[in-house]
C-alpha cells in the first residue's frame, strides 16, 4: 500500500513539473458555421447547446517557451466521437473513421505522440476534428481535461491507470481460479462455481478499460461485444450464487430476469450501432433494478439463520452502494468512475468468506455425522458378529447333522466294493447319496444333486433322505423308484430342481439296473480291458412335473467292472481364468487311475480338483464301485 501511495505521489509531482493541463482557451467551430466559439473541455458538447449529428473542430493555442529535448504527447482520455488530431497542421493521430464509413472507436484512449520536428518555440496550434452521430453519446472531449507534455510522463500516467485496473482484474481472476479449481476438485459447491463465473465475467467487462489492450491491434468490435456481453451476464451469476448458497428455489420472476439478461447479452455479440447497444444497456438497468429487491428479500429471509447470510448481506450492501453511485454518475455526467468494480470486489470477497463459513459448518456437521455413523457401525458390527457366531454355530451343527444323513460309503459287500467323496461348497450342501442292502443281498444306490447350494438345498437333501428310507426297502426297480420319489418331492420343490441317478446291483444274477433323471451319466470302466465309456440313457429332471417317462437300463456285471457316479460339481469347477475342469480332465483321471484302488482313485481326483480350482463353484460329490 505504501508503495502505491509513493508511486502516486511521485507521479503527481512529475506531472506538475512536466505536464500541462489544457483546461482553458478552447474554441469549437461546427461544420457550416462561419467562426469558432469558446467551448469548455471536460463537458459534453450536447450539454453546451449542440445537437447530434455534430461535425466540427476543437482549436487551442499552446505556447512552448523552450523547445524540449524529447518528444511530447497529448492525452485526451476517451472521446465519444471519431477524431483526427493535428499539431501545427500536421496529423499526429486519429481514432475511428469519418463518414461515409463512420465508426466511433469510443472506448479507446486518445494518446498521440508529437515529434520534436513539429514543435515550434512560441505559439503552437492543436486542432481536433471530431464527428459524432449517436444520440446516446455525450460527444466531444468530455471525460477529462486534456493534458500536454512529456511523452514519458503521460505514458506513466496511463501505466498507473492500467496497473490499478490490472490489480483489480488479478484479484477477480484469483477468486475465479480459487473457486473454479475448488469446484473441479469437488471441494466447492455450485455456489462456488457461480462465484467463479461472476469473477471471470466481471474481468471480461473491465478488460476493454485497459489502455494497453488497444495497442494490441485487437479489432474494436471484439472488445465492444466482449464488454457488453460480460456486463449483461455477470449479475445473473451473482443471483445464482446467492440462491445456491442458501439452497433456495429460484422464483419465476428471477428466472425471467435471468433469461432476459442472457438473451440481451447474446444479442450484444452481434453487430449493431452504438445507440442500439446503449438502449439495451438501459433495459439492463431496469432488470438490475428488479434484481435488487429479489436479492434483498432472499438475504432478509436468511439473515438470522446463518452467518454467511450476514456476510453476503454486508457485501451486497457495499456493492449496491457503489453500483448506484456509478450508475448515477454515468447517467448524469456521462463519466464512468468505475466505482462498481470496488463494490463487486467487496461482494466477491464476502462470497468467498461465506462459502468458507458454509464449508466449515458442513465439515463440522459431517464430522459429527461421521462420529454418529461410526458409533452406529460399531454397534451394528458387534450385533453382526453376534449373529454371525450364532449362524456359524448353527451351520456347524447342521453340517454335523448332514454328515449323519449322508453316510460315508467305505465298505465291501460280497463282490462289491464302494468308496465315496463328499465336498460341499459351503459347510452344508445340496448333494445327497445313500445306499440300501436288500434282504436278498442285492444293493441299491441313489445319487442326487439339488439345484443350488447352502441351507435351502441341504433342507431338500434331508427330505430326500426321509423319502429314500421309505421307498428303498420296497422298490428295487430304479425307474419305479425315481418316479415315486419324484411324486413325493413335487410338493416341496419350487425352483430347486433335482437331478438323480438310481441303480440296483443284483450280485447273484450279476446284473446292474440303473435309471437317470437329468443327471450326468455315470462312467463304466473295466480294469482288465482298460475300457472307459459313459452309461447310456437320459431322462427328465426331478421335481419339474408329475407325469414323466423314466426308463430302466440294465447290463451284465463282469469281474473287473468299475462304475463312477458323480455330480456336475466336478466338471463345472473353475480355475482363476474361469476355465472349466470339464469331462476331458475327468476322463484322464479315470483312465490314469485304472490300476489304482477305488480309494486311491478318489483321492487322486480330489487332489487334482483342489489343485485346478481356486475355489469350488458347486458341491462336489462322487463315489466309485468295483466288482471283483
Amino acid at each position: 500500500m505504501k508503495f502505491f501511495l509513493l508511486f502516486a505521489f511521485l507521479s503527481f509531482v512529475s506531472l506538475n513539473a512536466e505536464v500541462v493541463s489544457l483546461e482553458s482557451g478552447w474554441t469549437f467551430q461546427q461544420e457550416g458555421e462561419p467562426e469558432s466559439k469558446p467551448i469548455l473541455v471536460g463537458v459534453p458538447l450536447v450539454d453546451q447547446g449542440y445537437r447530434v449529428p455534430i461535425r466540427g473542430k476543437y482549436r487551442l493555442k499552446i505556447t512552448v517557451p523552450i523547445l524540449p529535448e524529447n518528444s511530447q504527447a497529448i492525452y485526451m482520455d476517451r472521446v465519444h466521437s471519431a477524431d483526427q488530431t493535428f499539431w501545427n497542421g500536421s496529423a499526429i493521430g486519429s481514432t475511428g473513421s469519418f463518414t461515409p464509413e463512420y465508426y466511433p472507436y469510443w472506448h479507446k484512449v486518445r494518446y498521440y505522440e508529437i515529434p520534436i520536428s513539429l514543435l515550434k518555440q512560441g505559439e503552437n496550434e492543436l486542432v481536433v476534428d471530431i464527428e459524432c452521430r449517436e444520440t446516446q453519446f455525450r460527444c466531444g472531449l468530455f471525460r477529462s481535461v486534456p493534458i500536454f507534455g512529456s511523452q514519458d510522463q503521460i505514458k506513466d500516467k496511463m501505466i498507473f491507470e492500467d496497473v490499478n485496473q490490472i490489480l483489480i482484474a488479478a484479484l477477480f481472476f484469483g477468486i475465479f481460479l480459487q473457486q473454479a479449481i475448488g469446484y473441479a476438485l469437488n471441494r466447492s459447491s455450485k455456489s462456488g462455481l457461480y462465484l467463479a463465473g461472476t469473477a471471470v465475467f466481471f474481468v471480461g467487462w473491465r478488460l476493454p478499460v485497459l489502455n494497453k489492450i488497444h495497442f494490441l491491434m485487437i479489432h474494436p468490435e471484439i472488445l465492444v461485444r466482449l464488454l457488453f456481453f460480460c456486463q449483461f451476464l455477470f449479475p445473473v451469476f451473482i443471483m445464482l450464487f446467492v440462491h445456491t448458497l442458501f439452497d433456495r428455489r429460484i422464483t419465476k420472476l428471477a428466472v425471467i430476469t435471468f433469461f432476459l439478461d442472457t438473451v440481451l447479452g447474446f444479442i450484444q455479440l452481434f453487430s449493431m450501432d452504438p445507440d442500439s447497444r446503449f438502449y439495451l444497456v438501459y433495459l439492463w438497468y431496469i432488470l438490475l433494478a428488479i434484481k435488487v429487491p429479489i436479492l434483498v428479500q432472499l438475504l432478509a429471509k436468511n439473515y438470522k439463520k446463518t452467518a454467511e447470510a450476514v456476510v453476503v448481506s454486508l457485501g451486497a450492501l457495499v456493492a449496491t452502494f457503489f453500483g448506484i453511485a456509478d450508475v448515477i454518475t454515468d447517467v448524469v455526467t456521462g463519466k464512468n468512475a468505475y466505482l462498481t468494480q470496488y463494490g463487486i470486489l467487496t461482494f466477491l470477497f464476502a462470497g468467498v468468506f461465506a462459502i468458507a463459513l458454509q464449508s466449515a459448518r458442513t465439515r463440522r456437521e459431517l464430522r459429527n455425522l461421521n462420529e454418529s455413523l461410526e458409533m452406529i457401525v460399531t454397534l451394528r458390527t458387534q450385533e453382526l458378529h453376534k449373529q454371525f457366531k450364532l449362524l456359524h454355530d448353527d451351520l456347524v451343527i447342521a453340517a454335523g447333522l448332514q454328515s449323519k444323513l449322508i453316510p460315508p460309503m467305505e465298505f465291501k459287500h460280497n463282490s462289491l466294493s464302494v468308496a465315496s467323496v463328499f465336498m460341499p461348497m459351503e459347510k452344508i450342501g445340496g448333494d445327497y447319496f445313500d445306499y440300501y442292502i436288500h434282504e436278498d443281498g442285492s444293493i441299491s444306490f441313489l445319487l442326487c444333486d439339488v439345484l443350488g447350494h447352502g441351507i435351502a438345498a441341504a433342507l431338500i437333501a434331508s427330505m430326500l433322505k426321509v423319502n429314500f428310507l421309505e421307498i428303498a426297502p420296497k422298490e428295487k426297480d430304479p425307474a419305479t423308484f425315481l418316479l415315486e420319489l419324484n411324486l413325493k418331492m413335487l410338493p416341496v420343490v419350487e425352483k430347486n430342481y433335482i437331478t438323480a441317478v438310481a441303480c440296483h446291483f443284483d450280485l447273484k444274477k450279476s446284473i446292474i439296473k440303473y435309471s437317470v433323471m437329468g443327471h450326468p451319466s455315470p462312467y463304466f470302466m473295466n480294469v482288465i480291458s482298460n475300457s472307459l465309456a459313459p452309461l447310456p440313457g437320459r431322462g427328465p429332471i426331478m421335481g419339474w412335473k408329475k407325469d414323466v417317462f423314466v426308463e430302466t437300463f440294465s447290463r451284465d456285471l463282469k469281474s473287473g467292472d468299475r462304475f463312477f457316479f458323480y455330480t456336475d460339481g466336478i466338471t463345472e469347477s473353475q480355475n482363476k481364468s474361469r476355465e472349466l475342469y470339464g469331462e476331458s480332465r475327468l476322463k484322464e483321471q479315470l483312465v490314469g487311475g485304472l490300476d489304482l484302488s477305488i480309494s486311491e482313485l478318489n483321492e487322486k481326483i480330489k487332489s487334482d480338483i483342489r489343485k485346478f480350482a481356486f475355489r469350488l463353484s458347486d458341491d462336489v460329490t462322487y463315489f466309485t464301485i468295483d466288482i471283483k
